[in-house]
């Protein structure tokens, strides 16, 4: 919608606008989100490590009552948090209806379950490796779903390509839970 108004474009049905969207833009649309997603992990990174907001996150992860004790307000900051991942989501739903011209209920749920994916397999609490986890996860669906026909005889066909995103996900949490770029912690005592 915001893309509407920047360009001038009269107020339509929105099936329609993305459709015409879609038609006019020819193959920029995946360009375009692509962009839109780095900016958005650029600005989320420097969010998190660079700025007082990120560093009350970081502390409040690691231990609320010793933060809140340094002067965090703990609740101030989950809520805060939470509020910054709803409008995440919100905008990773609209970039999933402009692309796939559909929204409804419950259109975040295998989404949802690939982005917990892509963060396992990079690395829970690194930002970089969910990102790189994502492209990944993403390189290996395209494949298994255009191999898998041959891979079984011709029994599934690339409908199936989400068996490899929990595959994916079970030979991590098997053989390396700490993700590709995540560190291992030593358990407390």
């Amino acid at each position: 919608v915001a893309r509407m108004l920047a360009s001038g474009d009269r107020l339509r049905d929105a099936r329609e606008a993305i459709d015409d969207r879609r038609c006019r833009a020819g193959g920029k649309v995946a360009a375009v989100s692509l962009i839109d997603n780095a900016a958005l992990g650029v600005v989320l990174m420097v969010l998190v490590n660079r700025t007082k907001l990120g560093r009350a996150m970081r502390a409040t992860a690691e231990n609320p009552r010793v933060a809140g004790l340094m002067g965090v307000n703990p609740n101030y900051v989950i809520a805060l948090t939470f509020a910054i991942g709803a409008a995440l989501a919100a905008v990773a739903g609209v970039m999933w209806a402009s692309t796939y011209s559909t929204a409804h209920f419950f259109m975040g749920f295998t989404p949802g379950l690939k982005a917990f994916t892509a963060a396992v397999l990079g690395g829970i609490g690194n930002i970089p490796g969910a990102m790189l986890g994502g492209l990944l996860l993403g390189l290996i669906e395209a494949l298994g779903a255009g191999y898998i026909g041959d891979l079984t005889n011709g029994i599934l066909g690339s409908h199936y390509q989400d068996i490899f995103a929990f595959l994916v996900l079970v030979a991590v949490l098997i053989f390396r839970p700490s993700g590709l770029l995540g560190e291992r912690v030593a358990d407390r005592a």
